[in-house]
């Protein structure tokens, strides 16, 4: 795969983006206070546009607390991606000479063209997912610090009302 087109397929942010719209989908069905889930919001706005997704509402805190995690990683992933090809990006242009061919200079360019916006878009995101423990109410703010710890919750377990769903 050439370098631009390796750059578009990691600038994309699009996956990203369904991932935090299925997320607050969930959350809509659930009927969660809408104030529980903006950094969800926040991400998805920062992220850009991505294709309408409904999904069922959350069976359990547990299911939304790990959502949150999830989505976090998968940004995580992401910026290392992004910065790891902006680096050889970086390389390749501290490389150039007078025997480069032109189309190269142009293709490390136009890489780093997409690399710096989608960078700044997954940092956006992240910097909101990161943000939910001081956001969530404070029941989910603990169950989210308690899982982001490596800590468990209840299986069937619900953190909110201590009832135990069989």
């Amino acid at each position: 795969m050439s370098l631009l087109k390796t750059a578009i397929a990691t600038a994309d942010t699009e996956q990203q983006a369904a991932h935090a719209l299925f997320i607050k989908s969930r959350c809509d069905a659930s009927g969660m206070d809408v104030a529980s889930y903006r950094c969800v919001i926040g991400a998805m706005v920062r992220l850009g546009e991505a294709v309408s997704s409904r999904g069922p509402a959350w069976r359990n805190d547990h299911e939304f607390v790990s959502a949150l995690i999830d989505l976090e990683c998968d940004l995580h992933t992401k910026l290392k991606q992004i910065n790891e090809l902006t680096n050889t990006v970086m390389v390749g242009i501290s490389l150039i000479n007078e025997n480069t061919r032109v189309e190269h200079i142009d293709a490390l360019y136009a890489s780093l063209d997409l690399l710096r916006p989608a960078r700044d878009r997954v940092i956006g995101a992240l910097n909101r997912v990161i943000a939910a423990p001081e956001e969530l109410t404070e029941t989910y703010a603990v169950c989210y610090r308690h899982v982001r710890a490596g800590r468990k919750l209840p299986y069937r377990g619900r953190f909110i009302s201590g009832e135990i769903v069989a």
